[in-house]
């Protein structure tokens, strides 16, 4: 998906070459994810001749929403704080979260 949404449109072949190649996947690997992510309606496929084209159907921001509220409700069983600990424990943080986590805290005190 990701490689989908950079792009707006995408062949199988490109997406494959965007994966890292720590994961090591086969380009048939890919094509038949990119083809489930149609299935799932994540996706639209559009033919250019011989060769098919992906486009992202979803935008990135709710396929986000919709898994971080499945790992939410499946894994921690809709407890934010075990979330919430790891995140704040994280060596992730940089600048420019720690500035969209404060912008967020200070709308939500509003």
């Amino acid at each position: 998906m990701q490689a989908c949404w950079q792009k707006k449109s995408s062949t199988a072949r490109e997406v494959h070459a965007a994966v890292p190649d720590e994961r090591e996947w086969e380009y048939q690997t890919v094509k038949t994810m990119l083809d489930r992510l149609v299935d799932k309606g994540y996706l639209r496929r559009e033919k250019v001749g011989p060769i098919s084209v992906f486009l992202p159907v979803v935008p990135r921001a709710k396929v986000v929403r919709r898994a971080i509220d499945g790992f939410l409700e499946t894994v921690l069983g809709n407890q934010l704080a075990p979330l919430l600990a790891h995140l704040a424990g994280s060596d992730r943080w940089n600048e420019a979260d720690l500035a969209i986590l404060k912008k967020l805290l200070k709308e939500d005190e509003k």
